[in-house]
């Protein structure tokens, strides 16, 4: 909550806030939460919202990283890229006239999970596509281990539903699949699960349009299992996965491939660089440069000094670094794919988070920043349109509650106010830098 106000993403609202957990099945809560979430997205539709955006992530294990401008244009440049690989499997005849596309965009896994008790004999594992990384992205051993739990050197391929983005309309057709999912065949209480099976069925019926749907082994192997689809089901559902972590990174067996450094760099010419260089290095990666639409994003401090404008005051009237911009900070980047991730979701390990939280370039910053943030009136999310659109933070209809918080706050499902103080207040001293 903290990362995403300091990067100014729209007000947060916090789904099943005070909801009872079952204390003999805490996992029961995974299923809740595509229920509530596709209530909540039913209201939106119902208000004539369904072309809005929404980003949905899971509440105890993500930070924000990159403002909510580069998110946005990385959303629309993934969909465009998706549209291409449509496009050369099935046609493009048949991509524009079953409707096929992608709109809605869910996190990346090393590992398909959860896929007991059938392993990778799953609809959910074997009919995932080829994942976008190049064959031998993690080394001469990549994809060869079959083994879930020691997945460091398998390419991402598998769905992960603690984020995804995407618009209202599509994004309540997702969650009233995998909602059917669950009542048509409840095994276990992983909403992944479900989630990553009505992607399945999308894909199955994607193949039947390729002129080979399946390989000869596929087509042979007794042990698979093949989704079920009823003659009026509808299973394009426009969904596809961020492999690379372009728009959010887990942690997940990606541990060694995640490190923290600066884009300071020039960008130099090929001809200035030995042969091995230009053999196996990308260039923006040898360069240290940083992506064209992070360079153009309001600057890290860009709050502080808005603020202080408001009040007839420049930068120098502050003891923070407002002079910093994006080439000054150390940026957390998949250094395989040579992404710096807007989001990082903490799957795995979760001590993680704590530790490493003095990483995120605001740490020791957070709480003016914060201050900051949370002071300027509402603003377009970017200054330029992007996707042809001019995109604003939604405006929240507070049913209960006052905001009166120099800190910000959430809002409950139910339209209820949760103010900084009571959520956060209590763990202030582990947010906050010593001083």
């Amino acid at each position: 909550m903290l990362s995403a106000a300091i990067l100014r993403y729209p007000t947060p609202v916090i789904i099943n806030w005070g909801a009872a957990e079952d204390p003999d099945n805490p996992n029961a809560g995974h299923i809740q939460k595509v229920d509530t979430l596709l209530g909540y997205l039913d209201d939106l539709a119902n208000a004539g919202k369904q072309d809005d955006l929404v980003l949905i992530v899971d509440g105890f294990d993500v930070h924000f990283q990159l403002p909510a401008e580069v998110l946005l244009k990385r959303y629309f440049e993934s969909n465009a890229a998706a549209q291409k690989r449509i496009n050369s499997q099935i046609g493009t005849i048949n991509a524009h006239g079953y409707n096929i596309k992608q709109t809605v965009i869910f996190g990346q896994d090393k590992a398909c999970w959860p896929s007991w008790p059938w392993g990778q004999n799953w609809q959910g594992c074997w009919l995932a596509p080829e994942s976008t990384y190049p064959r031998y992205a993690f080394g001469p051993e990549t994809d060869t281990n079959t083994n879930p739990l020691d997945a460091f050197n398998v390419r991402a391929r598998w769905l992960n539903s603690g984020t995804v983005m995407g618009p209202v309309g599509d994004m309540r057709n997702v969650f009233q699949a995998a909602l059917a999912n669950i009542a048509k065949n409840h095994t276990t209480d992983s909403d992944q699960y479900y989630f990553a099976n009505a992607w399945a069925e999308q894909e199955y019926s994607r193949r039947l349009l390729q002129s080979e749907p399946f390989t000869k082994k596929e087509r042979k192997d007794k042990y698979l299992l093949w989704p079920k689809i009823s003659e009026d089901q509808e299973t394009e559902l426009h969904v596809g996965l961020d492999y690379q972590g372009l728009m959010w990174q887990v942690l997940g067996f990606f541990r060694p491939s995640v490190t923290w450094m600066t884009f300071n760099g020039e960008h130099t010419s090929a001809r200035s660089r030995s042969s091995r260089e230009q053999s196996f290095v990308r260039d923006p990666y040898l360069d240290r440069m940083l992506p064209d639409d992070l360079a153009s994003a309001r600057p890290p401090f860009a709050a502080v000094l808005e603020q202080l404008e408001s009040h007839g005051k420049s930068g120098k009237a502050t003891d923070l670094p407002t002079e910093l911009s994006w080439r000054d900070l150390k940026l957390g980047i998949n250094a395989i794919s040579n992404n710096i991730f807007p989001m990082l979701h903490y799957t795995g390990p979760k001590w993680f988070r704590d530790d490493w939280w003095p990483r995120m370039w605001y740490y020791p910053y957070a709480e003016p920043l914060l201050k900051a943030a949370v002071s300027l009136e509402r603003a377009p999310i970017s200054k330029q349109a992007i996707g042809g659109k001019m995109w604003w933070p939604a405006e929240m209809g507070i049913m209960t509650g006052k905001k009166g918080d120099e800190k910000g706050g959430a809002m409950s499902d139910k339209g209820t106010w949760l103010p900084w103080k009571d959520m956060c207040g209590i763990h202030e001293k582990l947010l906050w830098k010593k001083q």
